[in-house]
């Protein structure tokens, strides 16, 4: 059975000429877009050299999630490539590459809670249970609509340093964050001051939010997300995509006991059908075993 990018590949031998195939691609990032998620769109494009030359390059100036989403959707120029969390709605507009580039760790939501309320999280049995308690979510995140779609009862505000003062003060109960946030935001809280606040030890939410790469359905757009993908497919089958994920993501699963955790799984509604769930080689398991840290010499 082909890929998705076998197809794109074909289609586009049949519509392009050689001498457009042939041209180097250009692909421009967002300027403060993760150095690992560029690092592997730059193993990907290595990857596939023999299919032609690229250039890879950063905005001059930051931008705003809005402006990308329009200015890739237009293919402006601007900018050619951004990371997102999958959801349907700009997946209208964008043209996804559905491998997840954390392995789907994204959705894996671990909690910062008051230190008085440890036993209260401890006693919980049930998602139903967990529901009953308010979680601190960003007023323009994608998680906060997943969770409230979940029946999650969400308190809102722009930014996670007014969340964690929030939180402190009791405004509501837990604030949801993936494991190498939570890690980020435990330090910032204690930089604040706010040395009440602790990562909850034993629970995580769950629900399939994969962080993909997002490109233009316009002009080299196609071609682009063919090449990345059969890069990426490539990386995922000679071990170097695991080895990277497990050098960026690895402390922080680590570090959080994320395998050792009760998990509570979810719906997110807001996931495409398109979404390779079936796909074992794509995601995160709580089952694999932590990979081993190389001994130094």
């Amino acid at each position: 059975m082909s890929h998705p990018w076998q197809r794109l590949l074909a289609i586009a031998s049949l519509t392009a000429s050689l001498s457009v195939q042939a041209a180097d691609l250009t692909v421009i990032y967002n300027k403060n877009e993760p150095k690992n998620f560029i690092a592997l769109l730059q193993d990907a494009l290595e990857h596939t050299k023999a299919d032609g030359a690229y250039t890879l390059k950063a905005t001059d100036t930051a931008l705003p999630t809005a402006r990308m989403i329009d200015e890739i959707a237009d293919n402006t120029g601007v900018i050619s490539i951004m990371t997102r969390g999958s959801n349907m709605e700009e997946e209208k507009k964008l043209l996804p590459i559905r491998i997840p580039l954390d392995k789907g760790l994204l959705g894996y939501r671990i909690m910062l809670v008051r230190k008085q309320d440890l036993p209260k999280f401890a006693a919980i049995q049930s998602v139903d249970e967990l529901k009953k308690l308010s979680v601190g979510q960003g007023s323009r995140w994608p998680d906060t609509k997943i969770l409230e779609g979940a029946g999650f009862k969400v308190t809102k505000a722009y930014y996670a340093a007014g969340l964690l003062r929030m939180l402190n003060e009791e405004r509501f109960d837990m604030f949801a964050r993936a494991s190498w946030e939570a890690t980020g935001n435990f330090e910032d809280a204690q930089k604040q001051g706010l040395d009440d606040l602790v990562i909850e030890p034993s629970l995580t939410v769950f629900y399939p939010y994969p962080r993909i790469f997002m490109v233009s359905r316009k002009g080299d757009g196609p071609v682009l997300a063919a090449r990345i993908e059969k890069g990426l497919r490539m990386m995922i089958k000679d071990g170097s995509f695991d080895k990277a994920f497990n050098e960026f993501f690895g402390p922080a699963i680590e570090s959080t006991k994320l395998r050792e955790r009760k998990v509570f799984r979810v719906e997110n509604k807001l996931l495409s059908p398109e979404t390779p769930l079936d796909d074992k080689s794509l995601w995160f398991s709580m089952d694999t075993p932590a990979a081993k840290t190389p001994s130094k010499p």
